[in-house]
């Protein structure tokens, strides 16, 4: 019997596996069996586990499938082993590890004793600080754990285990096949099932090969299981190594790369969650971004935080707490603060008293070292909004909530008569607009047929033709730069007259010169946006028609599932990219045949004809009314850009168009759904009588149209916690993406609540 079985088989070694399973605590597998309910009968199960490894009569369970989401549109296939297999296939790598480790570089990290992200990191630090080392090569390998040749392993394997029962046995748990949750069974022809002990171990064994002929080509190389780094002094160099490596992995080892990315280090790389550069440590926006929805994903239960929220915290914290300068991980604790508050308030009458919560609250671990030194304040502060809160729940009294009502209808009163003042829409032939000493006035063979004053108006859209302005109304308008835009039957914008003060002092040069991560990180918050509207205002309308079981319900579960998962993939798109735009397009393309295909199901009973979403040319009544009222938010839009001195025609997400805007194109997808798709919908289900004349709508539907338009534009909606019109909504957003491409601050798009 060879010697490494005959360890194996002894009972000690396989309490001493149990012992580290049970400390990882993780799932069980098929059988069904906890590692809760293997310690209440171990010592029993070690003793048979032995009597069957020592008659050779051990045979593994199938792994059980399940997936989870991974950072691209795919999903990552995990294989659950059941605990008493986890046990052995941990006590098999307790025995071949250190053998293994006698043969790998140390170029390679992942997975490996002693070694770990961190040091990764501050390895390829190292490298980038090299003068010498001017190119970086970034690769990683497609679907590597599950492409995987059975037969170029187990060679590798076995010239390695002199053990031919431990090789027999580690190909037993590689090959044995998955079972899906129905349990239908499917054969491993190929691959090691990520979530088995044995299989990070077998994977840097495959790829050893290929650390020592990178390393034969170069000096400088780090890997982290499948993703690596390639340092060159010349592009020529790194090009030349890039088709080496393709090569190798493609002949040698039946491994295909995904896309590689070759830049200059100035511009830095982001590995392993990490951005890199010769100047230091950082996370990208997109990242950030990412660990800000982690931390706003925190519950807090009755019973204090989720043991999934106090994971997702402190996995954050061993990651990056290490690596991230002082400076971020306090942006990240104040993140957390915050969120911490809101969820006090939320949720105070759960806890009796400060005390329980206090407790429950000690358990949170802040990521800055110097946060968890003065935790105590910390906390007081989070526990200060919790006592306001409780009293002021505590002490409100019927009346008092009355009165609230009473206030908060009053001011929704007011605030929509302000509205009416501020839109003044002329479409009647003939029309005279002139000004007055009480401001703007429009009439009609002489006669007065309205009067704006002049301090409530903003805007004034003319969608006539036949009407005439006073020299003094436009020099007034200017003065208080109040736009006159202008519009033909079909809804097409053909001019406006801006005050001059619209183009002073530009930030056009800024926007030329933005890189292209950050034009593409734009362009994802954009689509993302865009996305996301969509997908709230659907969830609008559906709580109208949820009692209603059928086509439209089975329709809305799928197109929300689709979106959601659309908008996941719009968060990983490559920002180093430059095919980002094609990239986002499709994404949005696919969104686009999700969205309208519910919305063309939602009208389906209301007479009203819709096959598909049609821009230009469109003679249908839908199509028309849309973008009719398309045209009308790009206006805003576009005197929004130019009133924060942003370049119209500099767009990040449509391609350059000669005399076309189309960086408010980019910026009108935030929007489309909830200003104008929205009331159309509306107008449609209401039975508003919607028509069409001569290809064209009638002129009382436009009429009716754009009046319903601009009372959504001037309706009061609350954004980043204050109550303001949708139009300065609009130009509040176009205000922040004037900042970021100032480089002040991140930018975050407007989604709207449904």
């Amino acid at each position: 019997m060879d010697i490494l079985f005959q360890i194996l088989c002894n009972e000690q070694t396989l309490r001493d596996a149990w012992l580290q399973v049970k400390q990882k605590n993780a799932v069980g597998g098929i059988d069904g069996m906890s590692v809760a309910d293997f310690e209440k009968e171990a010592e029993k199960q070690i003793r048979e586990l032995s009597r069957q490894l020592k008659a050779k009569t051990w045979i593994p369970e199938p792994y059980l499938r399940v997936e989870i989401p991974k950072k691209d549109s795919e999903k990552r296939k995990l294989g659950l082993l059941a605990v008493r297999d986890k046990i052995v296939q941990q006590a098999i790598k307790n025995l071949i590890e250190p053998y293994f480790e006698k043969i790998f570089l140390n170029n390679s990290y992942g997975y490996r004793p002693g070694k770990g992200h961190a040091r990764a990191i501050k390895r390829t630090m190292s490298e980038f600080r090299m003068k010498k080392n001017n190119w970086v090569l970034q690769l990683d390998i497609d679907n590597y754990f599950d492409t995987i040749d059975h037969d170029i392993l187990f060679q590798k394997v076995q010239k390695l285990v002199q053990d031919e029962e431990i090789v027999r046995l580690i190909a037993l748990c590689v090959r044995m096949g998955v079972v899906n949750k129905k349990f239908q069974w499917n054969e491993m022809s190929c691959g090691v099932p990520q979530g088995a002990v044995l299989s990070p171990l077998l994977a840097n064994l495959y790829l050893h090969a290929f650390d020592q002929f990178i390393t034969s080509k170069v000096e400088s190389y780090v890997r982290y299981a499948d993703d690596f780094l390639i340092f060159c002094e010349k592009r020529e160099q790194a090009e030349k190594v890039l088709k080496q490596a393709a090569k190798f992995l493609t002949e040698q080892l039946l491994l295909k790369l995904n896309e590689p990315v070759m830049t200059d280090v100035k511009n830095g790389v982001e590995f392993l969650g990490i951005t890199l550069k010769r100047n230091g440590i950082t996370i990208s926006r997109h990242k950030r971004d990412e660990l800000e929805e982690r931390i706003n994903s925190i519950v807090l239960e009755e019973e204090g935080f989720s043991e999934k929220s106090l994971e997702t915290l402190q996995g954050i914290k061993n990651y990056y707490g290490k690596l991230l300068a002082p400076k971020i991980l306090q942006q990240l604790d104040r993140i957390l603060c915050e969120k911490l508050k809101d969820l006090v308030k939320k949720q105070c009458l759960l806890f009796p008293n400060k005390k329980i919560l206090g407790e429950c609250l000690s358990l949170i671990t802040f990521f800055a070292e110097e946060n968890n030194q003065k935790k105590n304040s910390l906390l007081a502060e989070i526990l200060s909004a919790y006592t306001s809160e409780k009293l002021e729940k505590r002490k409100g009294k019927p009346k008092k909530e009355k009165n609230k009502l009473l206030i908060e209808r009053k001011k929704k009163e007011y605030q929509k008569k302000e509205g009416e003042g501020a839109e003044l829409v002329v479409n009647t032939y003939g029309c005279f607009i002139g000004l007055t000493n009480r401001g703007i006035s429009v009439k009609l063979k002489g006669k007065v047929v309205h009067k704006n004053p002049s301090r409530a108006l903003e805007h004034i859209t003319i969608a006539t033709k036949g009407v005439t302005l006073s020299s003094n109304a436009i020099q007034y308008c200017m003065r208080n730069k109040i736009p006159i835009d202008f519009f033909d039957a079909s809804g097409k914008h053909y001019g406006s007259i801006l005050s001059p003060a619209y183009m002073e002092s530009t930030l056009w040069e800024k926007q030329a010169l933005m890189s292209l991560e950050r034009k593409a990180y734009l362009a994802v918050r954009i689509i993302y946006g865009k996305l996301k509207n969509q997908l709230n205002l659907i969830k609008y309308f559906h709580k109208y028609h949820k009692g209603i079981a059928g086509v439209l319900s089975e329709k809305y579960k799928e197109v929300c599932a689709r979106l959601e998962e659309i908008l996941d993939n719009v968060k990983k798109v490559n920002l180093k990219d430059e095919r980002y735009v094609v990239n986002l397009s499709a994404l949005e393309s696919r969104g686009a045949v999700q969205y309208w295909g519910y919305v063309r199901l939602l009208i389906a009973d209301d007479g009203v004809e819709f096959e598909s979403r049609e821009r230009k040319g469109a003679t249908d009544l839908v199509n028309s009314l849309l973008n009719y009222g398309y045209a009308l938010l790009y206006v805003r839009v576009w005197e929004a850009l130019l009133g924060v001195r942003l370049n119209p025609m500099a767009g990040v997400i449509h391609l350059p168009q000669a005399g076309k805007p189309t960086f408010v194109f980019d910026i009108v997808e935030l929007f489309r759904a909830q200003a104008v798709d929205r009331v159309v919908i509306s107008l449609i289900q209401k039975g508003e009588p919607l028509k069409m004349k001569d290809s064209l709508l009638s002129e009382a539907t436009r009429k009716l149209l754009v009046q319903n338009i601009l009372e959504r534009i001037n309706r009061y909606e609350k954004y980043r916690g204050e109550s303001m019109k949708f139009s300065k909504i609009i130009y509040r957003q176009v205000q922040e993406i004037a900042a970021y491409v100032n480089e002040e601050t991140f930018y975050k798009p407007y989604i709207a609540k449904w």
